[in-house]
């Protein structure tokens, strides 16, 4: 039996509960196994194609068995420090092993439903107005998108609150009279900050509401880069992860990029992993697709594991970070945290400011994935609709 085969079959056996996701014990006995497997002296593996790379990495790639324990695929070691970890393996595993884990967990996941459903969690920490504290404001999203013109396409919010972000933030803003709303005037200045709302921001959490999607969205399926995709053109996308990489390549190659302010393959090489992010959460793209773009962030210099972290909703995972130009010159550390048993993860963005009072206050904005994938479930709506 492959490689691929038995990780496929071990991710569908281990501790499966009734969603089809890998329990906790399950995952990590899969990323173990995967660790382990890598680190097994290529003379003592019995493999049909030992020409083939593990877990349907592209057949002209290096085969698992030459590469060494450690490496990235370009034959590189990892940079940055291996801290500890709470799996039951030989070493900590490495950001590649989670990312492959993570690719065969999205392939089990279900290829059709009645709706592409995506739900996120995000919390977003700025200053307030007079850049004397930092406020922190979390709301949910759900996105449905149906394939079937029957079917109408739905996005679902909740404004869930705004509270100050810390314990040094509420002194803050206790001194400022303790306000329960926000507003933001035009012309605020945004130095090293990620953004500032449109709109006033209030303490208390909003009504869910539900919108219809329509108008752009009708007949599409999402967008990638800034581009809508018709559901037609998100069939086609190749889900072999060679065919991927040059269908993203070649979409990138037509970005002009040179008033971007970066160096134009620094850019090319950022936004085909922000691409892959959008493919394993928001596009609605084959389970061969997604595990896919899994793999090509496997092959990507630049991203290194942290050890195991819990993220913004308490969900225990495996930590990759690397880091994002946000603007010329301004540098974020951003996290993904991975659940290797089910392919879902969190990003997690910080960034240091200075606040009116010159304290150096860090800012954060976090997405966390509930769900994306294939549902035959009906949305929830509520009554306030758009």
């Amino acid at each position: 039996m492959n490689s691929d085969q038995i990780f496929k079959d071990r991710a569908r056996a281990l501790d499966e509960d009734l969603t089809g996701r890998a329990s906790t014990a399950g995952a990590d006995a899969l990323l173990a196994e995967i660790v382990s497997m890598e680190r097994t002296p290529a003379r003592r593996r019995r493999l049909r194609s030992p020409g083939r790379a593990l877990l349907g990495l592209a057949a002209t790639a290096a085969a698992v068995a030459v590469i060494a324990p450690g490496m990235l695929p370009d034959g590189t070691p990892p940079t940055g420090p291996r801290p500890a970890t709470s799996l039951s393996v030989a070493a900590e595993p490495t950001a590649r092993q989670i990312l492959l884990a993570a690719a065969v967990a999205v392939e089990q996941a279900p290829a059709d439903g009645d709706y592409w459903r995506v739900r996120t969690v995000s919390q977003a920490m700025l200053t307030d107005p007079t850049r004397s504290y930092v406020l922190e404001e979390k709301r949910s999203v759900e996105q449905w998108l149906a394939k079937r013109p029957g079917l109408g396409s739905w996005r679902i919010r909740q404004d869930l609150g705004v509270k100050p972000a810390t314990a040094q933030d509420e002194a803050a803003w206790r001194a400022a009279g303790a306000p329960t709303s926000w507003r933001y005037p035009k012309n605020m200045k945004t130095e090293n900050l990620f953004a500032v709302p449109f709109g006033p921001l209030e303490a208390a959490a909003g009504e869910r509401t539900a919108e219809r999607l329509r108008s752009t969205w009708k007949g599409t399926a999402g967008d990638l880069g800034g581009e809508s995709m018709t559901w037609e053109e998100v069939n086609a996308i190749p889900d072999e992860p060679e065919k991927l990489r040059s269908f993203l390549e070649e979409r990138i190659g037509r970005l002009d990029l040179t008033g971007s302010g970066m160096d134009v393959e620094e850019a090319k090489a950022h936004i085909l992993l922000r691409d892959c992010v959008d493919f394993i959460s928001f596009l609605p793209a084959s389970p061969g697709t997604r595990a896919s773009a899994y793999r090509i962030l496997a092959s990507l210099p630049g991203i290194r594991a942290e050890g195991e972290m819990t993220d913004p909703l308490g969900r225990r995972g495996q930590v990759l970070t690397y880091q994002e130009e946000i603007e010329p010159g301004l540098f974020a550390k951003v996290q993904l945290v991975v659940d290797p048993g089910a392919g879902l993860l969190a990003e997690v963005r910080t960034n240091m400011t200075e606040l009116a009072s010159g304290r150096r206050a860090e800012l954060r904005v976090t997405t966390s994935f509930q769900a994306a994938g294939w549902t035959d479930e009906r949305p929830d709506l509520p009554t306030r609709r758009n």
